[in-house]
């Protein structure tokens, strides 16, 4: 699993999701208590799920975010959001399936506060792989998500 989490982290970095105002937010040190993600993906593969945030695997120490939603290699629909001073990035993933966004292929934004983070993103047409069945295909997300520290 820790393979899996180091491969998508690294697949996230190169991926830049674009702010209304061209910034990627500034999101200062702190943990987290409470939050979720609803996640709709279409296309080579499916989830429509509402996960809840991975308290004991997300944090943010004031360059870097990593927010993870459900637990990342499972079976079930889960989702890491990182952020650094330059980009946003998102990995979405049910079992083996998984899909990473960037900046071609989405809109959004998020607003970060004191004690809360709330965003809303558009992605269409990101490339995925299904290692079940060896196929690359396309697919679209669209995320809510909220974090409260």
């Amino acid at each position: 699993m820790k393979a899996v989490m180091g491969m998508l982290a690294v697949a996230l970095f190169s991926a830049t999701a674009v702010h209304a105002d061209g910034k990627t937010p500034v999101i200062g040190a702190r943990s987290y208590i409470a939050g979720s993600a609803a996640v709709t993906v279409t296309g080579a593969f499916e989830i429509r799920a509402d996960i809840p945030i991975n308290t004991k695997a997300s944090m943010s120490d004031g360059e870097m975010t990593w927010l993870q939603y459900g637990d990342s290699g499972s079976a079930e629909p889960n989702m890491l959001l990182t952020v650094s001073p330059y980009e946003v990035g998102f990995g979405v993933a049910k079992g083996k399936a998984i899909a990473t966004a960037g900046a071609a292929d989405c809109t959004g934004d998020m607003v970060v506060t004191g004690v809360s983070i709330i965003g809303k993103y558009s992605c269409k047409g990101v490339s995925s792989y299904d290692p079940s069945t060896g196929q690359m295909g396309k697919v679209d997300i669209e995320i809510k998500l909220t974090a409260q520290s």
